[in-house]
């Protein structure tokens, strides 16, 4: 059985039966059944279930926050804003765009006007989804809903330290009617999601790096599909022209929101000169006024409060100011904390911490702190701070990273609309828009002949004549083409 603990109280607050793995090929078998039924539905009558699952949410938000706060310790409106609010808007979105986004699409072919070309988008089939603590009803619904209007049947593994959000994930689900075994949630530990990925026929998978590298390698001997949203180091930018109350605040909130146990969390900041020490004055100010249990809850693991404490304390061995906090206090508590005088000899700027920490550097130039925010093998979001909109816009394109804000942070993953996503080591994929549905489909392109003659002019027997026939439009096709080209008045010639 799993323990369930609060992290606020400490105390046991549930038991929950564990799958083990040698149980998982009976769960996919189940899956694959109801799969044969489920993607059959049109993409509209597969959405009527997703709208009635917002319904659901709705009508049960309170029950759906005490599950989510009882599990991770984070506060009331924090489950209630980045988590019921962000599934009910994910549901409706899906719900509303996916038949627009999945229909059959007609493409031009430039050559052989004779065909008609359709791209279809078919479901992989049976989705492996295995979920983080962190955000343990977004993360899941994030992958759960698309996979399931894209046609697949899903199969759910929450982490260990989260069950009961993604058990009431498929209870959702059942009570609105969903086809049984359409959505399953198996509870257990890794073992048990590595069986998943040994059986199912594609993978979304949201936790660490070392972790999902693993998921990576064992999916690559099956050559099944992975997506992979990873860690992040992410950096903020704050220019000398930059509105610095925006800034500071942005700073605050980006980085200590759900305790800091945020994968776009501000994690390291690099700060002008000129704007320096009114900028840390301002942050330290604000974080003095932060209300434990209010803005802030306890680390959700034993083993986040002591990747915490290492990541200060080496920073401190190795010159850092902490200009507030920097201490754990009881339980599983950490105080907000912001570190001056740091740089990337420290594991506090170059590792994933997860926690309540900021660190502060100041920076001489625009190029130095380009040069310290690319210097990561993180690229999932960044931000950057400037009156100037334009130049933001020029420092956005040359900042390695799926995400990036200009005057603002995080506030990608509400974008709906937009891919979201990491590259480096912050993993592979994408999530939202069209991108994170067809993600669960595999392309299939049907080519239909338009015309019925009885034979192409390429089809056996092959002639002298047909070879001499095609050799000439080789040359009208092409070399023509180029001399157009080189003759043109702007055009270069290849050297």
């Amino acid at each position: 059985m799993l323990k369930v603990v609060n992290p606020t109280t400490g105390q046991q607050i549930a038991e929950v039966p564990i799958t083990p793995p040698q149980a998982v090929p009976e769960a996919v078998r189940r899956a694959r059944a109801a799969f044969q039924h489920w993607k059959k539905l049109s993409v509209a009558q597969r959405a009527r279930y997703l709208y009635a699952a917002r319904d659901w949410i709705v009508d049960h938000q309170d029950e759906i926050i005490e599950t989510i706060c009882a599990e991770t310790g984070k506060p009331r409106t924090e489950a209630l804003v980045a988590e019921v609010f962000y599934c009910c808007d994910l549901l409706g979105f899906y719900a509303k765009n996916s038949e627009r986004y999945l229909r059959d699409e007609i493409r031009s072919p430039h050559l052989l006007k004779t065909k008609r070309v359709f791209v279809i988008y078919q479901p992989l089939g049976v989705v492996g989804v295995i979920s983080p603590w962190n955000y343990p009803f977004t993360l899941a619904m994030g992958d759960v809903v698309p996979a399931l209007i894209a046609g697949n049947a899903v199969i759910l593994k929450p982490s260990e330290y989260t069950p009961l959000t993604g058990l009431l994930v498929e209870r959702i689900f059942r009570e609105v009617g969903l086809t049984e075994n359409v959505l399953q949630t198996l509870c257990g530990y890794g073992d048990t999601g590595a069986a998943l990925v040994d059986h199912c026929d594609g993978i979304a998978f949201t936790g660490s790096v070392a972790t999902g590298k693993k998921v990576a390698e064992r999916a690559a001997q099956r050559l099944i599909p992975v997506l992979l949203e990873l860690g992040g180091k992410d950096p903020m930018i704050v220019l000398k022209d930059a509105d610095i109350e925006r800034a500071a605040n942005a700073c605050v909130w980006g980085a200590l929101t759900n305790t800091g146990q945020t994968c776009m969390s501000v994690e390291r900041v690099y700060v002008e000169a000129p704007i320096y020490d009114e900028f840390v004055k301002r942050v330290v100010e604000k974080v003095k006024e932060l209300r434990t249990g209010v803005e802030i809850g306890p680390l959700t693991t034993p083993r986040q409060l002591e990747i915490v404490e290492r990541h200060v304390r080496d920073a401190v061995e190795k010159g850092a100011q902490i200009l507030i906090g920097g201490k754990r206090r009881e339980g599983l508590f950490f105080e907000p904390t912001v570190l001056v005088n740091v740089d990337h000899s420290m594991q506090i700027m170059r590792e994933e911490t997860f926690g309540p920490v900021i660190p502060i550097m100041r920076v001489n130039s625009i190029e130095e702190a380009l040069q310290l925010a690319n210097d990561s093998i993180y690229g999932l979001s960044a931000s950057v701070f400037t009156k100037d909109k334009r130049l933001g816009m020029q420092l956005a394109r040359h900042i390695e990273s799926g995400n990036v804000c200009v005057n603002d942070c995080i506030t990608n993953f509400a974008i709906l609309e937009a891919p979201y996503g990491g590259v480096k080591q912050s993993g592979l994929g994408r999530r939202h828009g069209e991108w994170g549905l067809r993600q669960f489909t595999w392309p299939q392109t049907v080519v239909v002949d338009r015309f019925g003659l009885k034979r192409e002019v390429f089809w056996y027997p092959y002639s002298e004549k047909v070879t001499r026939w095609i050799a000439r439009g080789i040359r009208w096709l092409y070399r023509r083409g180029l001399r157009e080209r080189f003759s043109h008045p702007h055009s270069r010639p290849l050297t």
